[in-house]
């Protein structure tokens, strides 16, 4: 790759009238950041979607979390430090009010003594004698009538007052018998809370894991290890069950870079998880557990499902430790053409429900608990607010019942290529500016051949690593999805007419080839 393209020669890519041979003056640029790609039929033939770029809403990954609430505050001129309970209490060395007792007279609180003499003992036993009267009737009025003493004299401390909140009816606040959320509207469609305790134990949490090589080596001497890593985490439900063993559905970006995995359900029991396949192109995914008797999902058909009818998410934004949050909104759109991971457009339904990081590969629910849509990404933009896209619960079941039948997706045609898009060199543009006076304009879509597979029917022609794709059935390769879209409207026996554009000696030429498709099993 190194020996294809030379470096750029301005003038002659631009100018010039030849419009069979260009001198054009290529370099061979290793691409940048970018996995040779074998193109094969998507599920739907759609058009390539145009700005804002929609990106997966992806597992979230693993990270020492820290504790926000003991955070150091910030010096704001009133206290710093740890926030905890005593930040209520008084200061240290702070004099506190008291209410109890008679204000003092300056003199220790001490009043003079009255030094009279006379009969004061027998007054003193008679004034006895009629408080005690007074008390007893006074105790025995408030006994009946419920009343407190500080109703009467109108005083109260503050001890008395918590006192009186609680005993005294007239004071207690009222607190009347909740009724239960109704599970079912008036029409016989499920609430929010009826969705929810139908469907919440068929959705499920993943953990998703990856091998680490590790190395301690000094001057020579040392060993290898090699261990799991918690990589990241996301969402799936239980889809169903056969032989032993349950399936659970999820997307392919949560689980295609994992090497083990566990899935968590809804009781907080984890079992540990195998890979069944994966689907790039859909973006759907599955794993088996040995486990019998969990509660599968219902799903529904995807013509069923109407703008604006109410829906129900169900996942763990941000991992596990939000296990099973539930979020609601509407069904905004249908058939919306959103890129998968790698390049391929699907039919997607979008919603305004709430989609974060973790939330991808769990259920869209509609109000009678039945799955119409796997969450899978949404639009990653300050500038834009509840745009979430789920892939359509027809096109999850094809995909995961033939990945769980033959491990790929059957009956999908393809060339038996590697490619890598040209958008990604970085002399693209002089190569697009050659193909344009060649009467290909736009052909931004155009692709680079990295490797021609052994059962491809280009191997027997004189197609080469490092050509061009640039036409398909004669339309140019505006976006890669002429390519995918052709596929997708053909099957595994179809021949497809492939323009061929070659960089060589400086010049570009063309040429077709006639490729006859095969069976796609990855």
């Amino acid at each position: 790759m190194d020996d294809y393209f030379n470096n750029q020669n301005n003038a002659n890519a631009a100018g010039g009238n030849d419009d069979t041979n260009k001198n054009v003056g290529f370099t061979p640029i290793t691409p940048v950041d970018s996995q040779p790609t074998e193109p094969v039929a998507p599920s739907q033939p759609v058009s390539a979607p145009d700005e804002p770029q929609v990106v997966h809403a992806e597992p979230i990954g693993v990270a020492p979390q820290q504790n926000q609430y003991n955070a150091p505050s910030q010096d704001n001129g009133y206290f710093v430090g740890q926030y905890d309970s005593a930040v209520n209490q008084p200061p240290q060395g702070a004099v506190a009010s008291s209410f109890i007792g008679a204000p003092s007279d300056g003199k220790n609180g001490k009043k003079k003594k009255d030094k009279k003499k006379g009969n004061g003992g027998k007054k003193a036993v008679a004034i006895i004698l009629i408080i005690a009267i007074v008390a007893a009737v006074l105790f025995g009025y408030l006994f009946f009538s419920g009343k407190s003493i500080n109703s009467i004299i109108g005083g109260s401390s503050s001890s008395e007052s918590a006192t009186q909140g609680t005993n005294a009816g007239e004071a207690s606040a009222k607190v009347a018998d909740s009724e239960k959320t109704a599970e079912k509207s008036s029409d016989g469609t499920l609430t929010v809370a009826g969705v929810v305790k139908k469907t919440i134990d068929s959705c499920v949490g993943i953990s998703v894991y990856t091998n680490q090589n590790s190395f301690d080596y000094f001057n020579g001497y040392g060993s290898s290890n090699s261990g799991s890593t918690e990589s990241g985490e996301g969402s799936g439900v239980i889809m169903s069950e056969s032989n032993g063993k349950t399936y659970i559905m999820t997307c392919a970006h949560v689980i295609a870079d994992g090497s083990t995995f566990k899935v968590t359900t809804n009781d907080d029991k984890k079992y540990d998880a195998t890979m069944v396949g994966y689907d790039s192109q859909t973006d759907i995914g599955v794993l088996s557990i040995n486990a019998t008797g969990l509660q599968a999902a219902t799903f529904a058909k995807s013509e069923s499902v109407t703008v604006g009818e109410q829906v129900v998410a169900i996942g763990c934004p941000g991992g596990l430790e939000f296990k099973n949050s539930v979020t609601t909104g509407i069904v905004s759109a249908l058939e919306v053409p959103v890129s998968s991971s790698i390049g391929y457009n699907n039919q997607c339904i979008q919603t305004d429900t709430a989609i974060n990081p973790g939330n991808s590969g769990g259920a869209l629910f509609n109000m009678q608990g039945q799955i119409i849509g796997i969450n899978s990404s949404k639009i990653a933009s300050t500038d834009y607010e509840g745009m979430g896209f789920a892939v359509p619960s027809d096109t999850a079941i094809s995909t995961a019942e033939s990945l769980i039948a033959n491990g790929y997706v059957a009956g999908r045609a393809k060339l038996g290529i590697e490619y890598v898009a040209l958008e990604n060199y970085n002399n693209a543009s002089s190569i697009m500016s050659a193909l344009e006076s060649k009467g290909f304009k736009d052909a931004k879509g155009t692709i680079v051949i990295q490797s021609v597979s052994s059962e491809s029917d280009l191997k027997n022609s004189d197609v080469k690593q490092y050509d061009m794709i640039v036409a398909v059935n004669g339309t140019t390769m505006t976006s890669v999805d002429v390519l995918t879209s052709t596929l997708s409207k053909s099957k595994p026996g179809d021949t497809i007419k492939l323009t061929i554009a070659r960089a060589e000696n400086n010049q570009i030429k063309t040429f077709d080839v006639n490729c006859k498709l095969i069976e796609s099993k990855n």
